[in-house]
């Protein structure tokens, strides 16, 4: 019966082998892994290098070419003709004359063969390198998708190359024409090159078909239809590695995603023929570990043996006492005793938790179903009572909390989740559990149900308006922070809470303009009927003026002033939005005419717009404006201008060095210079500290003194020399400078 029990002793002798052998084994696979990884790791970054390369070549081709349209689409030219009949029109022929001269300018700029159609949708014609020619029904067809696809500006892959779609205007819904620019493969395979030492590099569009690279046999096909295919990363990712199988070979894919127009770069190379080296680092530690193991076996049988003896003993007591036979004695020892002590206790502890643990689960699952789905009288009534909610409600509403900013406050971004948690605890004790529904934390916003008996609309308002305060006031206090609150309408039929949760959500928009720490019920923020919108023009000119002349006070002060009078207007927070978004496109066009490029002051100009629309008050879109938008290009503009006027000083210096002895005027420096002279006159004086006239004076003293001393030139020659009227103003304005007559400051140098 004692063989049955031995179950402690092999584990004692197997944890004995482990302790020798593990700690090789885990060093042997940790030196193999490394290797193997470091050789990855080190074809990855090669191959990322490569992909980077070749991507920034592509897309610097492309954004040429996406510039290049755009100053071509915008030409007064091409925005009038498009609206009209070329074809039944005599003068249409040197309107298109005129186009394609146009087009030939914007295809001479280019490095690479490119091919350019105008295409006008509501004068069904078309205008590209062949001349004019009228759309067919296949063509309208073709062209309407690319119409109805959202996007305003896109490239597209076709067999012949790559194009370039622009829609005209830019930003209608119903565009009057479209700009097609292409570019043939061949000249994206150049710049990717026929290069495969280290393996093959493939480009995919947006829909994952291959259209270019140096691999014949991958050209053509869509990416699940390649050997080699694999998880690609997801769009918050830019790039990624991963290894395959291509005919019974091991190869590394690096791919990278561009930001650009969402095409995949990759680059193919052969893992294997890169891992052999480390598989002899594999076989010495596979020999060395069973060396090991065989003699730490022995070792482990025999010390085990010896270390057991008093457990067996203590085990073969509790069994007899408990009276255990048969199949019972082939349990471990220690869980053999353990088992009866305490595995019923633990078993009933754990099913208690589990139970409560999955109660929680299933009330927030209902509440964000109910606010989230449409859910019939019936079933909401049966979730409410099974969860012992309250079911007499006669008026209820939907409150949605966000915060409104973290900046300023002790808190950063990566606590915005743990700070939900604390808003929906902080709500869960206010409110009394018989006027709400289990509160929940639904993306950036906490969101609960709220209800009561008491019959009244008014009344309810009272009290919600009250707990508002309440929850600002408890938040304020603990967590230091401005937060916002949206009710719903009041409504009474549990049908409507899906749309009540919209419609709180909705409240909180209109913080841009009340601010921040609003409490907000649709009702009241929501206009009933759509009014005018009325836009600042007259306020925006000035400001974008003030703006030119990189007048930091004055451009501050009519930024504030637009931002109110945009914020003052009744309108949606759409309109408001809008409002912005023209600001901010009207800023950039007045830097593109101050001939400042936007890439050299703001990472891109998505960005920027991404940026405004995360801005929830007024005050907030203000502060971007001021900070992030103007405050780049004043300071740009400041220092070009600083230079500017250096540069027109160290000139009129020089002409002053250079023709003191003439008949030289500020008025002489102006035409040479084309510049104004009251212009001349405030650089000059900002730079030097003093005027023109009076720098000329001191340079021709300078001089004066200079020839009196080295020189034997008598006083009147000095003075006509210097272009005085007479010796005598000469003398005069000597002695009055320097104390003395020219003669006597001659003889005085002499006299030393």
């Amino acid at each position: 019966m004692k063989k049955y029990a031995s179950t402690f002793l092999s584990k004692l002798i197997w944890f004995s082998l482990l302790l020798g052998t593990f700690p090789v084994i885990v060093l042997g696979a940790y030196s193999y892994y490394t290797a193997s990884h470091t050789l990855q790791a080190k074809v990855y970054e090669s191959n990322l290098q490569l992909l980077q390369q070749t991507e920034s070549q592509i897309e610097q081709l492309l954004r040429l070419v996406d510039y290049s349209a755009i100053q071509y689409m915008n030409q007064p030219l091409v925005i009038s003709t498009l609206r009209e009949n070329l074809q039944s029109d005599a003068s249409g022929v040197d309107k298109v004359r005129d186009l394609l001269n146009a087009m030939s300018k914007l295809q001479s700029s280019q490095l690479v063969a490119m091919s350019t159609q105008l295409v006008s949708l509501t004068g069904n014609w078309s205008v590209s390198e062949t001349g004019l020619s009228a759309l067919s029904a296949n063509d309208v067809k073709d062209y309407g998708k690319w119409v109805e696809d959202p996007r305003t500006s896109f490239w597209s892959s076709a067999p012949s190359g790559m194009q370039l779609v622009k829609k005209i205007p830019t930003f209608s819904a119903h565009p009057t024409g479209l700009l097609v620019m292409t570019i043939p493969l061949y000249e994206i395979n150049k710049l990717i090159g026929s290069e495969t030492k280290l393996g093959h590099v493939l480009i995919m569009d947006e829909s994952k078909y291959v259209f270019a690279g140096n691999d014949d046999t991958s050209l053509g096909k869509r990416y699940d239809e390649l050997p080699f295919r694999g998880q690609l990363a997801n769009g918050s990712e830019e790039q990624g590695f991963y290894s395959a199988h291509l005919d019974n070979e091991r190869v590394g894919v690096s791919y990278r995603l561009s930001s650009y127009n969402s095409w995949v770069y990759l680059s193919v190379v052969s893992i294997d023929e890169l891992n052999k080296e480390t598989q002899d680092i594999g076989w010495v530690t596979l020999l060395i570990c069973v060396g090991i193991l065989l003699i730490a076996l022995f070792i482990s049988y025999l010390g085990s043996k010896k270390m057991y003896r008093p457990i067996r003993r203590l085990y073969d007591v509790m069994r007899d006492a408990s009276g255990v036979v048969g199949g019972a004695e082939t349990a471990n020892e220690f869980e053999f005793m353990n088992d009866r002590f305490h595995g019923l206790l633990q078993r009933e502890g754990r099913l208690l938790q589990e139970m409560k643990g999955q109660s929680l689960q299933m009330k927030e699952y209902f509440v964000f179903k109910l606010f989230q789905s449409d859910m019939s009288r019936a079933e909401i009534s049966d979730k409410l009572a099974m969860f012992v909610h309250p079911l007499d409600w006669s008026d209820m509403c939907v409150m949605a909390i966000q915060i409104d900013t973290l900046k300023g406050t002790r808190f950063e971004e990566q606590d915005r989740d743990l700070l939900m948690f604390a808003l929906n605890n902080i709500v869960s004790e206010l409110v009394a559990a018989e006027c709400r529904l289990l509160p929940v934390v639904m993306g950036d916003s906490q969101v609960t149900l709220l209800g009561r008996a008491v019959s009244g609309e008014q009344p309810f308002k009272t009290y919600l308006d009250l707990l508002a305060q309440d929850i600002m006031s408890m938040i304020n206090r603990y967590l230091e922070l401005k937060i916002s609150i949206g009710f719903s309408r009041v409504f009474t039929d549990l049908k409507s809470i899906r749309e009540a949760y919209m419609e709180a959500l909705t409240a909180l928009k209109y913080r841009m303009k009340l601010g921040e720490e609003s409490i907000l019920f649709i009702e009241e923020v929501q206009p009933e009927h759509s009014v005018p919108q009325h836009y600042p023009d007259a306020l925006e000119q000035q400001f974008l003026d003030a703006l030119k002349l990189a007048d930091r006070d004055q451009t501050a002060q009519l930024l504030s002033q637009l931002i109110t009078a945009i914020a003052a207007d009744e309108r949606t927070y759409e309109a408001y939005f809008m409002s912005f978004v023209r600001l901010l496109l009207q800023i950039l066009q007045t830097i593109k005419d101050t001939g400042v490029n936007p890439d050299t002051l703001y990472t891109s100009e998505s960005d920027l717009f991404n940026q405004l629309f995360s801005l929830n008050t007024a005050g907030q879109v203000e502060l971007f404006f001021e900070k992030t938008v103007i405050l780049p290009l004043v300071q740009h503009l400041e220092q070009r201008r600083d230079k500017q006027y250096q540069s027109i000083s160290s000139e009129i210096i020089r002409m002053i060095e250079t023709e003191f002895d003439t008949d030289l005027t500020l008025e002489v420096c102006a035409r040479r210079m084309n510049y104004s002279p009251n212009y001349l006159t405030k650089v000059f004086r900002k730079e030097t500290g003093i005027n023109f006239s009076d720098y000329l004076s001191e340079q021709r003293m300078r001089m004066a003194k200079k020839w009196l001393i080295e020189t034997d030139m008598k006083i009147g020659e000095i003075a006509k020399k210097l272009k005085y009227n007479t010796p005598a103003n000469f003398i005069r304005y000597f002695r009055k400078l320097e104390g003395c007559t020219p003669g006597q400051y001659r003889e005085n140098y002499l006299n030393k």
